[in-house]
């Protein structure tokens, strides 16, 4: 048995694609006669400490600054400095700060430390954004150079970044898991367009994501863009966003103005329980990323698991992910007439929509968070060989 700390800066209730990763890994771990301790931040109003579920400890620090989903903790830094006796840490990236206390944090307990790049900086203002870019040059090039095992999730996202060569020689690929019974299961998609009147008959699209003005590199602007053209070639078709935020008044007004509010359904935020029905509901997904890399998107595999087609754009990451003519199809981001065309191909071309769903869901069975666990397991086992086994925060 290890005892393994878990940091990040976003952890359930909040929702997102790492806050499921995390909490994913870490029940698997604690199945598995792991004691799992999670590090994060309190983003929103939950109890400060927490038993979750499989003996899971949760420690929530209160939150002194969100700038754009970039949170910052004082207690955090102060807590994990003393946090002591662990086997491994393990530290989720993006972190504003987050990734520099865990190597200060590593070296002081002499704490082997893992770090799972899940993405780069957010975006935000013009000058949050140049200076999460320098951020995002400084964590890739200077402070993962104090990382003993940086995990990527993809190839090719991993490739992009163009890292030191100190760090590629250390850097390992564990594939992200996803919940493929959950969705494959088929879920209540009667009921969901039942709840939007959304006739049987109708193609109906859908996105799943954060919609905040953080996330813009989402493309969602592009594909209510290219829904227009969509609509002239299958005047039923349907577009159903699931998320919100502080973009969604502006993609609101967008769809208004480009006379497609009629047809394009804003479902605002959807527990994640609840998503296999929305998934089962549509006939194909779309990721219309405009910049990356995406890295290992979470939504990707919940759609292919589901059996559903994707339309997703050529950026590092996505690229590992669809298989172009096989689970979808892929094209160039902000080219909104190749992704209408796409989109509308998919709608109907009823023979290869099904046999890409197939496809699709075949090819996420490689993706299980079981097998993510136990890569993870492997490279802690490897660190923490002799360590002692007495975690505790103070």
């Amino acid at each position: 048995m290890m005892k393994i700390l878990q940091i990040t800066a976003y952890y359930p209730p909040s929702l997102g694609g790492i806050q499921t990763f995390v909490q994913r890994l870490s029940q698997y771990l604690a199945e598995r006669g792991h004691q799992v301790d999670v590090l994060t931040v309190n983003t929103d109003h939950a109890p400060a400490q927490e038993a979750g579920t499989s003996g899971i400890r949760i420690t929530r620090t209160p939150l002194d600054l969100n700038l754009y989903r970039a949170v910052f903790s004082r207690s955090f830094a102060q807590k994990l400095m003393s946090a002591s006796g662990y086997d491994v840490f393990h530290v989720h990236i993006p972190f504003h700060v987050g990734l520099e206390t865990a190597v200060l944090a590593a070296r002081r307990n002499r704490t082997p430390l893992v770090a799972t790049h899940h993405g780069q900086g957010l975006r935000g203002s013009p000058l949050y954004t140049m200076m999460a870019h320098t951020y995002s040059w400084f964590s890739q090039n200077i402070s993962l150079r104090g990382v003993d095992v940086p995990v990527f999730l993809t190839p090719s996202y991993a490739h992009s970044l163009n890292l030191p060569a100190v760090v590629q020689q250390r850097m390992q690929i564990v594939r992200t898991g996803a919940e493929v019974q959950q969705f494959s299961a088929g879920g209540m998609g009667t009921a969901i367009r039942q709840t939007y009147n959304i006739p049987a008959s109708d193609p109906l699209i859908l996105f799943v994501g954060y919609l905040g003005k953080s996330n813009r590199y989402k493309g969602i602007d592009y594909l209510l863009k290219a829904f227009v053209s969509v609509r002239q070639q299958s005047a039923n078709a349907r577009l159903l966003i699931v998320g919100g935020g502080d973009w969604l008044p502006e993609l609101q007004t967008l769809a208004e103005r480009l006379e497609i509010a009629d047809r394009v359904i804003f479902a605002g935020p959807v527990e994640n329980g609840r998503l296999p029905d929305y998934y089962a509901a549509a006939d194909l997904f779309v990721l219309p990323s405009i910049s990356g890399p995406e890295n290992s998107p979470v939504v990707l595999f919940e759609a292919m698991a589901s059996a559903k087609p994707v339309v997703a754009t050529t950026i590092p990451g996505v690229v590992d992910i669809v298989k172009h003519e096989e689970t979808g199809l892929l094209v160039p981001p902000k080219d909104v007439p190749q992704l209408a065309a796409a989109i509308t191909r998919i709608v109907q071309d009823k023979d290869f929509r099904q046999r890409a769903g197939r496809y699709a869901r075949q090819h996420t069975e490689q993706y299980t968070w079981k097998h993510c666990a136990q890569q993870m397991e492997q490279i802690y086992q490897a660190r923490a060989m002799n360590k002692p086994m007495v975690g505790t925060l103070s």
